[in-house]
């Protein structure tokens, strides 16, 4: 039985709201928002086919201070709403996001408040229609809903909001088998890893939870020997992020950590996909909700990992995704990007922008954005060239196409940063 932090039971007091939560159901919903956008930029659209999952739905209310505020299930719901009314406003042919909604809980409590809640709120007449309220582990109930999404059409979009409270109550096997078995999903799972590397032990090595996220007794002596070294907790951290996101299947990832100042634990908020642009979308939005989440590593690129050349303590100092955050990480792509250039000037005659940020964008803070603006500034000033996929130079583009080449001028200063 899962371990629960917060409890419904129909006649009994609301569980108060803890601010970790809040800034999950902040992103959760701002991200539904961000993504359905995306997928309808092409004006002559008309529809969009949806699957939103949350896999640990909870009873969809909660008490913050004197006051009720909505749960992910009634956010992720109102989310949708207000897109499809925007969009059905602003398309002369009409518009229709067709979303279907599986909130799943193992405890029977959760899901009868859950049911009488969605009744109160005006969602009664969707249930069992579009909206599918589930009495399950989410383990059990997966399957039935890869093969709904798999039966609903071709493109498979989906959205897994898998908010577990501790770290074993996903298996990755069900991650991959998400990822494997549908085209287009997304997943933004929580994980607790401070919980983790507190259990971790060698009488805890072959348990049934370590299991679920696949280490064996070997991975954790590895990562149980990081504690001699500085910054252990830290190191382990690291360990832990390398070993979660080489076992899901997912090309692209975020490993951003939920700021909570009530609470002295860590927990990830990893964004799993296959698609470069769901990555920087994720990206663009943490920036935008500052204060709410942490970045545990640098601030450029190559940002994550333990490099022994390096002073640890560098990587420790406190990332925010605010201001000063933004300053270092500007300043660290003008460091960083040059070198990176020359490379692939000697190398390949120039660097493609898309395949440089899909080889560089899982362990790094830096978005498209910051990128972006920092090329633009290196061209200003003369130290490259931008140019576009038919061959013509871009000398005053203030945009950046992901098919742009940046190469080195004939000519550079005698002081330039790419004079490597």
């Amino acid at each position: 039985m899962t371990v629960k932090h917060y409890e419904w039971r129909l006649g009994d007091a609301l569980p108060s709201l803890g601010q970790h939560s809040f800034a999950k159901h902040e992103i959760f919903d701002q991200y539904v928002g961000i993504y359905i956008e995306r997928l309808t930029r092409t004006r002559s659209q008309t529809m969009l086919n949806l699957t939103i999952v949350d896999g640990f739905c909870g009873g969809g209310l909660y008490r913050n201070g004197a006051e009720e505020t909505e749960g992910s299930p009634l956010r992720l719901l109102r989310a949708v709403n207000q897109a499809d009314q925007l969009l059905n406003e602003a398309r002369t042919k009409g518009f229709s996001v067709r979303a279907d909604f599986f909130f799943v809980d193992e405890s029977l409590e959760h899901i009868k408040f859950l049911n009488a809640t969605l009744v109160s709120k005006g969602f009664g007449p969707r249930l069992n229609r579009d909206i599918f309220v589930v009495h399950s582990t989410f383990e059990n109930a997966c399957p039935a809903i890869i093969e709904h999404i798999q039966k609903k059409g071709t493109a498979h979009r989906s959205l897994f909001f898998l908010d577990q409270y501790g770290w074993s109550d996903v298996r990755l096997e069900t991650i991959r088998r998400i990822i494997s078995s549908l085209k287009n999903p997304e997943i933004l799972l929580t994980f607790a890893v401070d919980a983790l590397i507190n259990f971790l032990s060698e009488k805890t090595a072959e348990t049934e939870a370590l299991l679920a996220i696949e280490l064996a007794r070997e991975d954790v002596r590895e990562l149980m020997a990081m504690r001699n070294d500085e910054g252990w907790r830290f190191l382990i951290q690291n360990g832990l992020y390398r070993h979660i996101q080489s076992r899901t299947g997912a090309q692209f990832y975020t490993p951003f950590f939920i700021h909570s100042a009530n609470s002295h634990r860590s927990y990830w908020l990893l964004h799993l996909s296959n698609h470069r642009q769901a990555r920087d979308e994720m990206g663009k939005l943490h920036w935008r909700i500052t204060n709410r989440f942490q970045h545990h590593g640098g601030a450029g690129f190559r940002a994550l990992g333990f490099d022994p050349s390096q002073d640890l303590r560098q990587s420790l100092f406190p990332f925010m995704f605010d201001d000063d955050a933004m300053r270092r990480s500007e300043a660290a792509v003008l460091e960083q990007l040059p070198p990176m250039i020359h490379k692939a000037h000697r190398d390949a005659g120039g660097l493609e922008v898309e395949r440089f940020f899909v080889g560089h964008c899982n362990d790094t803070p830096v978005t498209s954005d910051i990128l972006t603006r920092q090329v633009i500034f290196l061209r200003d000033e003369g130290e490259l060239l931008i140019v576009g996929a038919d061959g013509a130079l871009k000398p005053r583009t203030r945009n950046v196409a992901w098919s742009d080449r940046l190469v080195l001028p004939r000519e550079r200063s005698l002081f330039s940063r790419l004079g490597w």
